[in-house]
């Protein structure tokens, strides 16, 4: 594929064309860019990462897309639309935070049942913090101190 786009788009890359009218500077624009990603074998990242091995000990392949996440998510999000969820803020991130906690040990436990939740998060209340505080920091991850939540659902008082 990168001998395919570096023949339709090498030429017009190559020549370094200032800005062009109309159609013409749509082509140029989109041929720099595919070169520069590809360049920078940014492109068809999914093509070339190797599987990767998740803390459950599955070893899962690079989706091309984001394709699993949004079904993942799909029915909470579903739950919003139809009313069948909590109506005010601190409801809906109460029902996004258990429902994020709940999908990401389903990867991160080798079980996925009712007591083996129960078991990791006792384990987090004996050592004061949970599973994923601790991948962050065995893969040397900074901990940040305002969540992404806190951001995007902002509690009513701040």
């Amino acid at each position: 594929m990168d001998d395919e786009i570096f023949e339709l788009c090498g030429p017009i890359w190559a020549a370094d064309l200032p800005p062009l009218e109309g159609p013409d500077d749509d082509y140029r624009l989109l041929a720099n860019e595919l070169m520069r990603l590809m360049l920078a074998q940014e492109l068809f990242p999914f093509v070339t990462t190797e599987p990767v091995k998740q803390p459950n000990q599955q070893t899962q392949t690079v989706g091309a897309t984001n394709n699993e996440a949004e079904r993942t998510l799909r029915s909470p999000a579903q739950a919003r639309k139809t009313g069948r969820t909590n109506k005010t803020m601190i409801g809906a991130r109460r029902q996004t935070i258990v429902t994020s906690v709940l999908e990401s040990l389903r990867l991160y436990l080798s079980t996925f049942t009712l007591s083996s939740v129960i078991a990791e998060i006792q384990r987090w209340v004996e050592k004061g913090r949970s599973c994923f505080t601790e991948l962050l920091k065995k893969l040397k991850l900074p901990v940040t101190q305002q969540s992404v939540l806190d951001r995007v659902l902002p509690l009513p008082n701040g």
